[in-house]
């Protein structure tokens, strides 16, 4: 109610001054009141489809309210199913507003009947949290090794392991640091005989992160 609400202010900011400006003038004539009736009809109709389908499925309304029109498969809703959704809208919430709201009441994921038809669903997203830099300290016992041929995705996941390390089970915990080490050796140059995974590890990420670091500090910032 509130994303309607704040999509039908909209509306109106665009379509109140038009009103207003052409009672001001002289419009008698049946071709301007038919050319103005489908000019208003395109701003309020054309509104929900147009943003839906250039703002994946939101709406200025429904994006403050983190909503989302999308498939009942969990899909992006394409263009035919925002063009069918919303031309149902003309009879379901223009014509007979009460049909949306009994489709609503009655179905188990709240769908009109244009969501019905289409195959969407409104859902709500989530409020992602941003993830917290992992900082551990500078090592200065640690080899200098080559990591200009790791990857950032490469680097993501050592990242992440380092980052989770502490929570595993110790058998995964060396399973995981092994299969990521024997990824890399050869390609990050020689290391010092009976270096452990996990120190290798926490090499490569120290390295990598020091390309892109623009002053030194105390701790390396993952």
């Amino acid at each position: 109610m509130i994303a309607w609400l704040i999509d039908s202010l909209i509306q109106a900011v665009i379509v109140v001054p038009i009103v207003i400006g052409v009672g001001a003038g002289d419009l008698s004539g049946t071709v301007e009141l038919v050319v103005l009736s489908l000019v208003l009809f395109l701003i309020v109709w054309g509104y929900y489809p147009l943003f839906e389908l250039f703002w994946h499925g939101r709406t200025p309304g429904k994006r403050a309210q983190r909503l989302r029109v999308q498939r009942t498969d969990g899909q992006p809703a394409g263009g035919a199913a925002i063009l069918v959704r919303n031309l149902i809208r003309i009879l379901d919430v223009f014509l007979f507003p009460f049909l949306a709201v009994i489709s609503m009441i009655v179905t188990s994921r709240a769908q009109r009947l244009g969501d019905l038809a289409a195959g969407t669903m409104v859902v709500r997203e989530r409020r992602l949290v941003a993830p917290q830099a992992v900082t551990v300290p500078r090592r200065s016992d640690l080899p200098m090794v080559d990591a200009t041929s790791l990857s950032e995705r490469e680097y993501d996941v050592i990242r992440s392991f380092l980052s989770r390390r502490s929570s595993l089970d110790p058998p995964a915990r060396w399973r995981l640091g092994a299969q990521l080490a024997s990824a890399l050796r050869g390609r990050v140059g020689s290391l010092p005989e009976g270096m452990t995974d996990e120190a290798m590890l926490e090499a490569v990420a120290q390295a990598y992160r020091r390309r892109f670091e623009r002053s030194g500090g105390e701790g390396l910032s993952l």
